[in-house]
C-alpha cells in the first residue's frame, strides 16, 4: 500500500514549488557501481552564475536561471580574475524501493562548494570564501543525510574554482569526468571508500617503504664503490623514485596546505616523467659509456610536454615526444643488440615495464575513470617500482655474472689448496680434541656450579626455617606452660578429691570437681591453641607447587611478624624491639599461595629485624629498634609495607638487593637469595616489590599484590 501511495504522490510533487524547476525522481535502480546515483548527469538541474546568500531559498523564483548541470562546468564561466563562481539548484524525491536505505552525499571532485538540503547547510567541501581552499577528495567518507520517500527536498549548491594550473583541471574535464560532482550514496559506497582506503595505505606503505630500502641499498652501494659511475646513476635513480612515491601518496595519508599541495602536485608530474625514462640514462650508460645531447633534449622535452600535459589536458604534444623517446630506444636496441643480453635485458625491462604502466594509468584517467578508481593504485605501485626492481634484478645478474668468473678463478686456486687439505685435516683433528677436552671441562664446571647453586639455594631454605622453627618453638611453648601448670594443678585436686570422698564431705567434693572442670577446659583451649599453631606452620610449609587459596592477608602477616620476632629472640635473649602493625580491616580474603607470601614475609621482617639490631650495636641509649608493617586495600588488590627504622641501605647497591647471591650480610650470615626468592615468589603472583630507604634512617619494602 505504501508504494501505490508514493505513485500517486509523486505527480503531485513534480507540481509543487516553481514550475521551472523539475522534480527528479530517485529510486534504487538507479544506482551504479558501489552504490552510487550521479546526480551531476541528471537532467533538472537550473545554474546561475555569481552568488548571493538567498539562493539556497527553496521558495525562490528561479524562472531566469539557465537549465545546466554541473557535467557543463567549463572555462568559459571564468571572471576575469580567472574565478568561476555560481549555484546550481535540484528538486527531488525518493521513491519506495529507497525508503529502507540509509543515503549519504559524497563528492569526488577538487572544487569547493557548499550543499544546502532545502536552504540548510549540510557540508561545506572547502572553501568558497574570497580565502578559496580547493577540496580534498581523497579518502573522505560521505556525509550522512536524512531523507525520506515521498517528500520532495531542494538540493542547492554553491561552487567556486579556479581557472589555473593548480586546480586538478577540473575545469577542463569532459562531461562524463565530471559526474562525480555530487552523489547519492549508499552504506555499500561507504565500505567500498573503507576498502579503497585500506588498499593506498598498503600499496602507499609498500611502494614508499620498498622505495626507501632501496634507495638505501642503492646509495649503500655507492658507498661501497664509488668509482662506480653506474651505482651513482642507479641510487639518483632510487632517490627520484622514493621522492615519487612520498609525493604521489602522502596526500592518501594527510591533508596538505593548498600552497603546499600546488607544489606537490608539479613536483610529483616531473619526478612520474623521470620515473618512465630514467632507465634510458643508464641503458645508454651502460651501451657507450656516455649520455648523448640527443638523449638529454629527448628528456627534457617528454618532461616538459608531460608537465602540459597533466596541467592543461593536451595530451598530444606529450604523446609525440614520447614516441620519439621510444623510437631512439628502439635505435639503441637495435644497434647494441648483440651486447644486450644477461643482465642488460633487466635493463630493458626497467624501462618497459614503467612506461606501459604509466601509458595504462595516463589512458584508464583519461578515458574510464572507474577502471582507473579500482586499479590506480596497482598501476602506479608498478610504475614507480618497476625501475628499482628490475635495476636490483640487473645488479643481482651482474653479481652472478662476476661471481661466476670469480669462480673460474678459484678453480686455479682449488688445486694449489688441495696440496694442503691433509695437512689442515690433520690441525682439524688436533683442534678437535683440543675442543672436546674443553668442552667437557666446561660441563663439569656447569654440573659444580649447578650444585653450588642448589646448595646455596638450600641453605637459605633451611636459614628461613630455622627462623621459622625458632618462632613456632616459642608461638607453641606459650600453650603448653598452660597445659602442664594447669595439668599440674589438676592432678592435686585429684589427691583432695580423694582425701574428701573418704571423709564423705560432698560438699568440697563438688566444688574440686568444678575446679577440675574448668581446668581442663583451659587444658583443651591451649591445647587447641597448640593444634592451630602446628597445623598453619604445616599449611605455610608446603610445597609452593600447591594452587592459590583465599588467605586472610592481616592474620598471615601478624603471625610472620611474631614468628621471625620470636626466631630472632631464641637467638639472642637480649634483644628487643618495637613491633608495630597497621592492618586494613577492609581487605577481604585474597586469591594467594600463603606458603609462599609467608615466605616473602617472613624474609623481609628478618631482615628489617637484623637491620634494627645491627644499629642497636652501635646506636646509643636514645635509639628505639622499631619494625612496622602495615596492609592496605587498593582498588587493584593489597598493599603491604614492611618498614625498619634501622641504617637503610647504600644507594651504591641499591639496584642490587635483588639479584642472586647479593647480600651485605657477612659470611656465613646469609646466601643473598631471600630478596632474590621473594622477588621471584611476588612476581608470580603478578605483583610487584619495591624498596624505598634513606641511608641513616630506615627501609621500607613495599609489596603489590592484585586480586586474581
Amino acid at each position: 500500500m505504501r508504494i501505490f501511495l508514493y505513485i500517486l504522490l509523486l505527480p503531485l510533487l513534480t507540481q509543487v514549488g516553481h514550475a521551472q524547476e523539475k522534480t527528479l525522481v530517485l529510486s534504487d535502480s538507479m544506482f551504479s557501481s558501489h552504490q552510487q546515483i550521479f546526480l551531476a548527469p541528471q537532467e533538472g538541474w537550473v545554474f546561475k552564475k555569481g552568488s548571493k546568500p538567498n539562493w539556497r531559498d527553496p521558495a525562490l523564483d528561479t524562472s531566469d536561471w539557465k537549465k545546466m548541470n554541473p557535467t557543463n562546468i567549463n572555462a568559459t564561466l571564468q571572471d576575469e580574475t580567472g574565478r568561476v563562481e555560481g549555484w546550481f539548484r535540484l528538486r527531488f524525491a525518493l521513491d519506495g524501493s529507497m525508503s529502507e536505505i540509509p543515503l549519504a552525499i559524497s563528492r569526488n571532485l577538487w572544487a569547493a562548494t557548499d550543499v544546502f538540503l532545502d536552504g540548510t547547510l549540510i557540508e561545506s567541501f572547502g572553501s568558497t570564501g574570497d580565502s578559496y581552499t580547493a577540496y580534498n577528495p581523497v579518502h573522505k567518507y560521505p556525509t550522512p543525510i536524512s531523507l525520506k520517500a515521498g517528500q520532495e527536498y531542494l538540493l542547492a549548491i554553491h561552487f567556486v574554482d579556479y581557472e589555473t594550473t593548480f586546480t586538478q583541471r577540473e575545469l577542463r574535464l569532459q562531461p562524463k569526468n565530471l559526474q562525480n560532482f555530487i552523489n547519492i550514496v549508499g552504506p555499500k559506497y561507504t565500505e567500498w571508500v573503507q576498502k579503497d582506503i585500506e588498499r593506498s595505505y598498503l600499496y602507499g606503505g609498500l611502494c614508499i617503504g620498498i622505495a626507501a630500502l632501496l634507495f638505501l641499498l642503492f646509495w649503500l652501494l655507492v658507498v661501497l664503490r664509488p668509482s662506480q659511475r653506474i651505482f651513482w646513476l642507479i641510487a639518483g635513480m632510487s632517490t627520484i623514485v622514493l621522492l615519487y612515491a612520498i609525493s604521489f601518496f602522502y596526500y592518501y595519508f594527510d591533508e596538505l596546505p593548498y600552497p603546499v599541495e600546488k607544489a606537490r602536485f608539479l613536483l610529483m608530474i616531473t619526478l612520474q616523467s623521470f620515473t618512465v625514462i630514467n632507465g634510458l640514462f643508464i641503458l645508454e650508460w651502460i651501451l657507450k659509456n656516455k649520455i648523448s645531447k640527443l638523449t638529454i633534449l629527448l628528456v627534457v622535452v617528454v618532461i616538459t610536454t608531460s608537465t602540459i600535459a597533466h596541467l592543461f589536458s593536451i595530451s598530444w604534444p606529450f604523446g609525440i615526444s614520447f614516441t620519439g623517446l621510444l623510437v631512439y630506444l628502439v635505435y639503441l636496441l637495435v644497434t647494441f643488440r648483440n651486447k644486450i643480453k644477461g643482465a642488460l635485458l633487466a635493463v630493458v625491462a626497467a624501462i618497459v615495464v614503467p612506461t606501459i604502466a604509466m601509458t595504462v594509468y595516463i589512458s584508464l584517467h583519461k578515458y574510464s575513470l572507474p577502471l582507473y578508481n579500482e586499479y590506480d593504485k596497482p598501476i602506479i605501485a608498478f610504475t614507480i617500482l618497476g625501475a628499482p626492481i628490475m635495476f636490483m634484478v640487473f645488479i643481482s645478474m651482474r653479481l652472478e655474472e662476476v661471481l661466476q668468473n670469480v669462480e673460474e678463478e678459484a678453480q686455479k686456486v682449488v688445486k694449489v689448496t688441495e696440496e694442503k687439505k691433509e695437512l689442515l685435516a690433520n690441525q682439524n683433528i688436533l683442534l678437535e680434541k683440543k675442543v672436546n677436552e674443553k668442552t667437557a671441562e666446561l660441563k663439569q664446571s656447569l654440573i659444580d656450579l649447578k650444585a653450588t647453586q642448589q646448595q646455596l639455594i638450600q641453605s637459605e631454605k633451611m636459614a628461613s626455617l630455622g627462623e621459622l622453627t625458632a618462632g613456632i618453638a616459642h608461638e607453641i611453648q606459650n600453650p603448653l606452660n598452660f597445659v602442664n601448670n594447669f595439668s599440674e594443678v589438676s592432678h592435686e585436686l585429684i589427691d583432695e578429691l580423694e582425701e574428701e570422698l573418704v571423709e564423705g564431705n560432698l560438699k568440697e567434693v563438688n566444688e574440686i570437681l568444678v575446679d577440675i572442670k574448668q581446668n581442663l577446659g583451659k587444658i583443651h583451649h591451649h591445647g587447641q591453641r597448640a593444634d592451630a599453631i602446628v597445623k598453619g606452620m604445616l599449611q605455610h610449609s608446603r610445597s609452593s607447587s600447591v594452587s592459590k587459596e583465599d588467605t586472610d592477608i592481616n592474620k598471615l602477616a601478624d603471625e610472620y611478624l611474631r614468628l621471625a620476632y620470636h626466631g630472632l629472640r631464641a637467638k639472642d635473649k637480649n634483644f628487643n624491639a618495637t613491633l608495630n602493625t597497621h592492618f586494613d580491616e577492609a581487605i577481604v580474603l585474597l586469591q594467594v599461595i600463603p606458603q609462599d607470601l609467608g615466605r616473602v614475609l617472613l624474609n623481609l621482617i628478618t631482615n628489617a629485624l637484623y637491620a634494627v639490631n645491627e644499629k642497636k650495636k652501635t646506636a646509643g641509649p636514645a635509639y628505639s629498634p622499631t619494625v612496622s608493617i602495615a596492609t592496605k586495600k587498593e582498588r587493584g588488590g593489597v598493599q603491604i609495607l614492611v618498614k625498619d627504622n634501622g641504617d637503610g641501605i647504600p644507594k651504591a647497591i641499591l639496584d642490587k638487593i635483588f639479584q642472586p647471591f647479593f647480600t651485605t650480610k657477612p659470611t656465613g650470615k646469609g646466601t643473598g637469595l631471600g630478596l632474590s626468592m621473594s622477588y621471584d615468589i611476588i612476581k608470580a603472583h603478578g605483583g610487584e616489590i619495591t624498596v624505598t630507604t634513606v641511608e641513616g634512617e630506615g627501609t621500607t619494602f613495599t609489596i603489590q599484590i592484585p586480586k586474581s
